[in-house]
């Protein structure tokens, strides 16, 4: 067992990795050892480490990563992945856990939040987690992200792809070696989008630092970072606004009601507000703001100017 180095937490900054592999792989077996040491290593160079949740490569991979002090995540499950008494119960070694309503979406969740991704030995399960994964980074419907080839199931796969269309290996990595899989993801993983916190959340369970990644990796994504200037973004948040208010426009004060009550009018409500927060977003991260920290300050500063005892139920 590894000595723990200093606990790492999820960031801004945080590289994740997501690592797909078999569900019968047994503690002190050669696969389980490998998906052990893997965890560690990633761990250890600052990635966090995500996977399926379960047991066998799954459990190994976040044993190892939580032993060497880092984060782990588990993408599960409940409705699908289940025996007779119910659904599977998630390894012990996860400091989250995020559930998906199916299959797919759970592969997509992995994919999207990760900025790299090792494919272990494993069934069809591991199979069609590569394909679609190999799918949207060889086709581009995601920016580049390497795909690190650790276990001999795919060696054919791979090599009759290579014959078929060369270029679909481009992102490609075959290493057998858990350092060398580090060592190739520390130099070309990305930052994945961190929106995998926010998925199926609400205003009760997502944080600020969470919503405000979720815009900065889009705007990454597209090279908008030129255009997210503090003018341009101070300019789109007065010009959203107007757009809000023009929902409103001449509507009495008895008439509002009648706009929750209309479902495609709160759904153009809610369009207009959510890109008021988007351009909010990007702006505190443009000038370095933490929002929190901001409107606690400012409301202090309220309270003193505002006080309730003599204010309450009045403007001036």
């Amino acid at each position: 067992m590894r000595s723990p180095s200093s606990a790492r937490g999820p960031s801004a900054s945080t590289r994740t990795i997501a690592i797909f592999g078999g569900y019968s792989a047994e503690e002190g077996g050669e696969a389980f050892t490998f998906a052990y040491d893997l965890g560690g290593r990633l761990a250890e160079r600052g990635f966090e480490v995500l996977n399926g949740g379960y047991a066998g490569t799954m459990l190994a991979a976040a044993k190892g990563a939580r032993e060497a002090g880092g984060t782990t995540i588990g993408v599960t499950c409940p409705e699908s992945i289940r025996n007779a008494r119910g659904p599977l119960e998630p390894n012990a070694y996860l400091d989250e856990i995020l559930p998906a309503p199916d299959i797919l979406t759970r592969i997509e969740t992995m994919m999207r939040a990760s900025g790299g991704y090792v494919v272990l030995d494993g069934g069809t399960g591991t199979l069609s987690e590569l394909a679609i994964v190999w799918e949207f980074v060889s086709k581009g419907f995601i920016p580049p992200r390497p795909i690190v080839i650790a276990g001999k199931s795919w060696a054919g796969i791979v090599a009759s792809m290579k014959a078929h269309r060369g270029t679909s290996v481009q992102h490609l990595h075959a290493v057998d070696t858990p350092d060398g899989i580090a060592a190739i993801l520390d130099e070309h993983a990305v930052r994945g989008t961190r929106a995998r916190h926010t998925h199926g959340r609400d205003d009760a369970t997502a944080t600020i630092a969470e919503l405000k990644e979720l815009i900065e990796v889009f705007v990454d994504e597209r090279d908008w970072q030129p255009f997210h200037d503090p003018k341009n973004l101070s300019s789109s948040i007065a010009i959203e606004a107007a757009e809000l208010m023009e929902h409103f426009q001449w509507l009495r004060t008895d008439q509002l009601g009648e706009v929750r009550a209309d479902e495609p009018k709160m759904a153009e409500v809610r369009e207009e507000i959510a890109d008021i927060l988007a351009y909010v977003l990007s702006f505190a991260s443009t000038m370095d703001i933490d929002l929190a920290a901001a409107l606690t300050d400012k409301m202090k500063k309220n309270a003193v100017k505002y006080p309730a005892e003599k204010f309450r139920g009045r403007f001036g």
